[in-house]
């Protein structure tokens, strides 16, 4: 390259650049109006994210207990039934 090197820009590579400068600025834009939808968006605490956990843990816990329970209640009925 010299300083005698002309460039030369047709309609189509003019078109093909806008084009591409168009797209990379819609994108930015894009990605910004993204960013800040994210930024107003609750943070999860991962405490939160514990406590959830350990309270459904917990109620499936008291489920199979439940369980269990009317399992016991049912064999007392019968017994109760058959002794009267």
């Amino acid at each position: 390259m010299s300083e005698k090197t002309g460039i030369k820009l047709t309609p189509r590579n003019f078109v093909f650049i806008v084009g591409l400068i168009t797209t990379f600025v819609s994108m930015y834009y894009s990605l910004q109006g993204q960013i800040e939808e994210a930024k107003k968006l609750p943070v999860q605490d991962a405490e939160v994210n514990r406590a959830v956990i350990k309270t459904s843990n917990q109620i499936q816990f008291i489920k199979e207990e439940i369980t269990d329970i009317k399992g016991q209640l049912k064999v007392m009925d019968t017994r109760l039934y058959e002794l009267q």
